[in-house]
């Protein structure tokens, strides 16, 4: 593929995914979760990545803190390159143990994992896990500088009583209340790159407001680059510079928020906009798409989305060869044999 479409619509990357499969290899078979997907992370901007469950979005999350279970579950093709004050780091040749690694989780990189009440130890209270990211990362001289910055960081995210809270543990935190303690945590140590993955799940509206606006607040404060995961499209399309849309293990379509979302390309990019209820104008039926996502270890012949595409093509769509991405309209990729 061209340099060209691996980096639309940027100019100083942080992070660029290059033709990346991570598989899980299985007894009754392989399971080709991320199946070769290039994606570019800018300073400062916000990448949406949507889809519906088991489309990959996760597991892309994972590859690039090397954090897939081995085995089952192997990086076996493409580069993830972090750009870091003048260097670029190769992740996919990082062990996912070695030190080099470890540094950058958390230091360099972020994460706001998708499940809050699960994502914190029970045994240890919210400031002392907070602190032992700090006191890892060596952003405190000590156990008191690090509680100090715990407690600033709780009142940086909206937690009340931050000098009281800090010795809770998270059993006594409201899902909200965890959800913010893990955003204190993944911005701890001040990441170039915070990775969202689901960050509202679970949340009532009014508490997904709020998380929202707080990762916006915190964006233009420190100038990281986000990547949020989400199937909510509402969220995405209020956050997001620049959106890619994944299905089954594969980007299918790419492009600004408001090329998405103005000119949906792809069949299912526009089965997304379909299935989104509204406010304005008449009152239509919503149309799901059609069926369910295919097993990634029993792939379709061709394009991924042929067995619920509205507008498939016998003999063209089915046949065994690569979806060609093209470039539509500047900086607007979709794969599809349609604009080819």
């Amino acid at each position: 593929m061209p340099q060209d479409q691996l980096t639309p619509m940027t100019s100083e990357p942080i992070l660029e995914i290059r033709d990346l499969k991570t598989h899980f290899m299985l007894d009754t078979g392989t399971v080709r979760a991320v199946d070769g997907i290039d994606l570019t992370i800018s300073r400062g901007k916000t990448l949406g990545v949507i889809g519906e469950s088991g489309c990959g979005k996760s597991v892309t999350a994972h590859s690039i803190l090397r954090l897939i279970p081995s085995p089952p579950g192997q990086i076996v093709n493409g580069q993830i390159l972090l750009h870091r004050q003048g260097e670029v780091i190769d992740i996919t040749r990082l062990q996912p143990k070695e030190a080099a690694i470890r540094q950058i989780r958390g230091a360099d990189i972020g994460m706001i994992f998708q499940e809050p009440m699960t994502s914190f130890g029970p045994l240890h209270t919210i400031g002392d896990q907070i602190g032992e990211t700090i006191l890892t990362h060596q952003q405190a001289e000590s156990a008191q500088s690090a509680r100090e910055q715990v407690i600033e960081l709780l009142r940086q995210v909206g937690i009340p009583n931050p000098e009281q809270r800090v010795d809770a543990y998270p059993h006594e935190f409201s899902g909200g209340m965890r959800q913010r303690a893990m955003i204190a945590m993944a911005i701890s140590c001040s990441p170039m790159l915070l990775i969202a993955d689901e960050p509202t799940t679970s949340l009532d509206v009014t508490i997904e407001a709020q998380i929202l606006d707080l990762l916006v607040d915190l964006q233009e404060q420190t100038g990281m680059a986000i990547m949020l995961i989400s199937h909510n499209l509402a969220v995405v399309s209020e956050m997001a510079d620049n959106i890619a849309v994944m299905y089954l293990g594969k980007r299918v379509e790419l492009g600004s928020t408001d090329a998405i979302f103005d000119n949906p390309l792809h069949p299912y990019t526009q089965g997304l906009w379909r299935s989104i209820p509204r406010v304005d104008g008449p009152l239509d039926k919503l149309i799901p798409i059609p069926g369910a996502v295919p097993s990634p270890r029993d792939r379709p012949t061709g394009c991924v989305f042929a067995s619920r595409c509205d507008r498939f093509i016998e003999g063209t769509c089915d046949e065994p060869r690569p979806v060609p991405t093209l470039e539509v309209e500047p900086g607007h990729f979709v794969a599809c044999y349609l604009y080819d």
